[in-house]
Parts: C-alpha cells; sequence; structure tokens
C-alpha cells in the first residue's frame, strides 16, 4: 500500500493541527487551586492618560479579600470581596495615583506587585 503525496499533507496536517488544539486545550485548564494574573496598563494620549488594571483570576477556586494598593500609598486603596474562577476584573486607577505601580494582595496569601506598562506606539496607529 502506497501512500500518495496528497495523503501524506492531509495527515501531517491533521497531526498539526490536533497538536495545537491539545496544547491550547492544556494552557487554558487551570492547575493551581489559587492563582491570579494582574496586567497594569498605562496609555498617555496628548490630552490625558488611560489607565486601567485587569485581574484574571486563573486558579480553580475563587479568590477572596482582594486588596488593592496604588504606588504604595495607603490611600489609594480598593477592595473586593471576590473574584470567581476565570473571572476578569477590570478597574480604573483612583484619581491622584502616580501610575508607577500596583500591589494585590488576597485572603488566600498571594501577593503581586506589578510596575504599569505603555504600548508600544505604532506610526500610524490611533493615539500614537
Amino acid at each position: 500500500m502506497k501512500i500518495r503525496r496528497v495523503e501524506l499533507i492531509l495527515i501531517v496536517l491533521v497531526v498539526v493541527v490536533s497538536a495545537v488544539v491539545i496544547y491550547n486545550v492544556l494552557i487554558s485548564v487551570p492547575f493551581k487551586d489559587y492563582s491570579l494574573d494582574v496586567d497594569a496598563l498605562k496609555d498617555p494620549e496628548s490630552l490625558l492618560v488611560n489607565s486601567r488594571v485587569v485581574l484574571k483570576n486563573n486558579g480553580k477556586m475563587a479568590l477572596n479579600d482582594i486588596y488593592i494598593v496604588y504606588d504604595n500609598n495607603k490611600n489609594l486603596t480598593e477592595n473586593l470581596l471576590r473574584i470567581e474562577p476565570g473571572q476578569t476584573i477590570i478597574l480604573s486607577p483612583p484619581q491622584g495615583a502616580l501610575l508607577k505601580s500596583v500591589s494585590v494582595f488576597t485572603g488566600e496569601g498571594i501577593s503581586i506587585e506589578k510596575g504599569f506598562r505603555s504600548p508600544i506606539k505604532m506610526p500610524g496607529m490611533i493615539g500614537s
């Protein structure tokens, strides 16, 4: 039994697509009970600065008593009661924040400090 060139290409294509699908499924399944992703973004424009902090619970369990501190200033804080698994929350930093860093603490012992990042401005793009 001889495999033709078209059949070989189809077999290779099926194997590659299957590998990509399996990889994407494996990386989307949470392995830790408690996991949090924090993304702090500031986008300076000509007249104002757009900023946001995105919190995503990547774990299998809910996160409780989330405490957010902006720029290590105890006067610039926010509290969240709960973030469910897979839930994403977008926060706007309070007025007066310098947008240097954000610290996030949870009742489960997670402690993350992130600096605000700025997107790369590309010529011809809106806002650049």
